[in-house]
């Protein structure tokens, strides 16, 4: 076998190993990831508030914010495995204990986002501001219902 051949060999090897998935996720790194998604969601809400309320120059970023925001709504229901609630997390056990509510709050969370996402693109900043409070709607009923009240 040529040196060349054996090196790609090696290489494909080590990228098949490095890049699969685990079939088992540790419940403390699914619950990082989640906040890390978490936090990229809020992340984008903060710039389309900041876009509406006309803090920023930067009005041509709202598809951008908008379109982030639906990818991430699509990825929402992935994000709490069996196994990740437990330790630092501010999901209530209702997330796992009752999943056909939590699966009606998330397609609600994903609808609203399509909706203000199709209100970008339509370039109407009525439809806009009304998609973003549905969107506003679907967040604050599943953070009033499936995760813990933050203390004051």
């Amino acid at each position: 076998m040529s040196f060349r051949k054996s090196t790609l060999i090696a290489c494909a090897a080590f990228a098949a190993v490095s890049f699969t998935a685990p079939a088992f996720a540790d419940g403390e790194g699914e619950i990082k990831y989640r906040k890390a998604v978490m936090s990229s969601i809020g992340g984008h809400m903060k710039g389309i508030v900041g876009i509406l309320k006309n803090q920023t120059a930067n009005k041509a970023h709202l598809a951008t914010h908008t379109a982030g925001m639906a990818e991430l709504a699509r990825i929402t229901s992935s994000i709490f495995p069996e196994g990740s609630d437990f330790g630092e997390t501010e999901a209530l056990p209702a997330v796992w204990d009752k999943p056909a509510d939590f699966a009606k709050a998330v397609k609600m969370f994903q609808d609203a986002a399509d909706a203000l996402n199709l209100a970008a693109k339509s370039g109407d900043m009525a439809l806009v501001g009304q998609a973003f409070g549905g969107l506003g709607k679907s967040c604050k009923n599943c953070h009033e219902n499936f995760r813990e009240k933050k203390q004051k």
